[in-house]
């Protein structure tokens, strides 16, 4: 497993984090999600390099409407 750490550029509350952490854990190759409501804009997603890519969780974020970078890889 690989991990990124993403930062979210809008203010999130907790509802929200939650329903973006359900989301990319249901794409293949996403392992687990982890969020903090205190942290609101940073994120770490661990994957499986052989079935996604960091760019691929990129875009699914963005098509959820959210704005945000990879930071570390």
């Amino acid at each position: 497993m690989h991990t990124i750490y993403i930062h979210i550029d809008e203010n999130l509350d907790e509802s929200q984090l939650s329903s973006l952490k359900q989301d990319l854990q249901q794409l293949d190759s996403v392992g687990d999600v982890e969020v903090n409501a205190r942290m609101p804009h940073d994120m770490l997603v661990e994957y499986e390099e052989t079935g996604i890519t960091p760019m691929a969780i990129l875009r699914e974020l963005h098509r959820c409407g959210v704005h945000c970078d990879i930071m570390t890889c």
